[in-house]
């Protein structure tokens, strides 16, 4: 037996237990990911968020929901984070965002640069085929988007908000949060 043999032979017992201890882990890493999953309950699609100025810090990113002051009191800030999804339709009315009316002021997106071109950008209320005309106002420093009613009156429903994708591949990013009339969500 050569020198280089002895020195595989060496090697080769803690290699195999370093392998066997990675596999191992990996085994109790999906027993852990399976137990997560089935006794966690559902995750609410949006947040409160501390607002600088009534706005959201400038690396922040997304869609939120500017309140009125005298809001429902469950959301302890005047400004709601909303939950990205990359597929229209996936967030359920027991998990996305509950307001009446008259709490909601406006819907801000905010990203790294706001086309000039607001028809990319677009707010509606789901199955309404009626027109409901929105207002678009991008604000200076071209970051931010302002959205609301053109009569500034909001209508009980589902709506949808659907704004391009920052990052290199594209896409679009999707938003949804319900107006109810009268009804009291958790």
């Amino acid at each position: 037996m050569n020198r280089a043999d002895s020195a595989i032979l060496r090697w080769r017992k803690p290699v195999y237990i370093f392998l066997g201890i990675l596999a191992l882990a990996m085994f109790i890493m999906s027993l852990v990911q399976a137990w997560v999953l089935v006794s966690v309950p559902d995750l609410p699609a949006y947040g409160s968020i501390p607002t600088y100025g009534g706005l959201p810090r400038d690396d922040e990113r997304g869609a939120f929901l500017m309140l009125n002051s005298g809001h429902n009191s469950k959301y302890s800030g005047n400004l709601i984070k909303l939950l990205s999804v990359s597929e229209a339709g996936v967030v359920d009315t027991q998990s996305a965002a509950h307001l009446k009316p008259q709490e909601l002021q406006s819907v801000l997106v905010q990203s790294a640069n706001i086309s000039r071109e607001t028809n990319d950008y677009r707010v509606t209320l789901i199955g309404d085929t009626s027109a409901y005309q929105m207002s678009y106002t991008r604000q200076p420093g071209g970051k931010q988007l302002l959205i609301q009613p053109e009569d500034r009156q909001w209508r009980p429903g589902a709506y949808q908000i659907d704004v391009p994708s920052e990052g290199m591949f594209g896409g679009r990013d999707y938003y949804q949060f319900y107006i109810d009339a009268g009804q009291n969500f958790p």
